[in-house]
């Protein structure tokens, strides 16, 4: 691991070094081309219009072009050569004077009133051309202007050589200091291979102690973020448990008391000289009791089966789902003198219809209970923050906060005697917690004591 860490670090640090000097020597190479190009114009903008004006004042005095050009041409030529500075003087795209190429050669030209800067090679020699009109000629004739620009060129190719010094000796630099520093660096391994192994053992609670930031100390916290993590599932697995033991514990209670009244009318019924009309008063009894323990194991088997299912996820219609709903709920509405609203402002979920049939009728069920003779509960769907959400409210008892969270618990009731009176089992909210999960959907309860409650399915797939 050493080695490769090495020399990937070297790599890496050789590319961005080497990628900045290369930036360094091109940003270098730009600025001093474009300073060439800023004093090449300058000097030709400077001896054209001087040119110009000297050419005009000379035709001013009667004198042809063909008479002025190369005697004033000469003068200029001679004054700039002496700064290293040649001139070309041009008619109608050939070279008319020089003191630099070959006449007649025939040359590019320009639009009027545009100048050209470009670069020529001669020989070993790089030199700047600029080419522009002479002021005052119709554009017939015009100026080139050559300056010599091998020294620059020359200097930068120094730069160059200094810069790709500066970088061999600072990778030779940071490979020797690398190389230090990996080695203490490494030192540790001993003691964390140590401590993983007293982890593999099973001993979680220990844990890798290492300062700095590299590698190893990256492993060591990993290596605690896993015995964290096989420490919190062994804690999950001991809530699970204990959740098993609790529902347990919890149908035991609730299959005891039916199953007392079943058996103490049972006896009482075998053993008390009693009429008819207490016999059916006690059957009836244990007929309601019956039922109840009925409840709790069909509630229980739909359960068990949620666990272990799988749904497609076809298109589901919300109108379609509301009106099966609706029509399964009516008698139960209209004997409770409920009145149902729907809003609904999505077309479809994705889903099972069955299931989510049955958490419909489980939340409007809960509804109904805890509605009164008059009130409303309302269907709606909408979207919150770019997500379909599935709502069902009531103006009912409502829920107080600190049984909110308890709610979807098997055999959770928050008034046990009034879920009694309905046939309640305390297993309807579980189930729905179900559906919800199969769907990738969130179940939410909002809800306060008077002021009833809200039931949220939002879909988050």
């Amino acid at each position: 691991m050493k080695f490769r860490t090495f020399i990937t670090t070297l790599i890496l640090f050789l590319i961005i070094l080497f990628g900045s000097l290369f930036f360094i020597s091109y940003s270098m190479f730009r600025t001093d081309m474009n300073n060439i190009k800023e004093r090449g114009l300058s000097e030709h903008y400077f001896i054209n219009s001087a040119y110009g004006k000297d050419l005009k004042a000379i035709i001013d005095r009667g004198n042809t072009y063909e008479d002025s050009i190369e005697p004033l041409y000469e003068i200029y030529a001679d004054f700039y050569k002496r700064q290293g500075v040649s001139l070309e003087v041009i008619y109608q795209g050939r070279v008319l004077l020089t003191n630099f190429g070959d006449k007649e050669m025939q040359v590019e030209t320009t639009n009027p009133g545009i100048r050209k800067v470009s670069f020529l090679q001669k020989g070993d020699a790089t030199y700047i051309r600029v080419m522009g009109d002479i002021p005052g000629t119709d554009n017939q004739y015009g100026l080139i202007y050559l300056h010599d620009i091998t020294g620059n060129l020359k200097a930068w190719e120094q730069r160059q050589r200094i810069l790709l010094l500066i970088g061999v000796i600072s990778s030779t630099v940071l490979a020797i200091s690398l190389q230090i520093l990996l080695n203490r660096i490494f030192q540790p391994l001993l003691m964390v291979a140590s401590a993983t192994q007293k982890i593999a053992a099973g001993h979680y609670e220990d844990r890798i102690r290492l300062k700095g930031r590299n590698e190893l100390t990256e492993m060591a916290e990993n290596f605690n973020h896993m015995a964290e993590e096989i420490q919190l599932r062994i804690t999950q697995l001991a809530e699970a448990s204990k959740q098993k033991q609790q529902f347990v514990d919890n149908f035991a209670h609730e299959i005891r008391t039916p199953l007392t009244s079943v058996f103490g009318f049972a006896e009482y019924i075998q053993k008390s000289p009693i009429d008819n009309e207490e016999k059916i008063k006690a059957a009836g009894i244990i007929m309601t009791e019956s039922k109840h323990m009925l409840n709790i194991s069909n509630r229980l088997l739909e359960m068990a089966v949620l666990r272990n299912i799988e749904i497609s996820g076809e298109r589901i219609e919300v109108e379609q789902l509301f009106d099966n709903t609706r029509n399964y709920m009516s008698d139960k509405l209209k004997v409770a003198d409920i009145t149902l609203t729907l809003s609904n402002n999505i077309d479809y979920f994705y889903g099972d219809m069955d299931l989510l049939e049955s958490l419909l009728i489980n939340l409007t069920d809960n509804a109904i209970k805890a509605s009164s003779p008059g009130d409303s509960i309302t269907w709606e769907t909408r979207m919150e923050a770019g997500k379909k959400v599935l709502l069902v409210k009531d103006k009912g008892t409502g829920i107080p906060p600190e049984a909110v969270g308890k709610l979807t618990e098997p055999f959770y009731r928050v008034d046990k005697s009034r879920s009694r009176e309905y046939g309640g089992v305390g297993l309807g909210l579980s189930i729905c917690g179900f559906i919800a999960e199969l769907h990738n959907a969130e179940l939410i309860f909002d809800s306060n004591p008077q002021e009833g409650t809200t039931v949220k399915l939002i879909f988050t797939g």
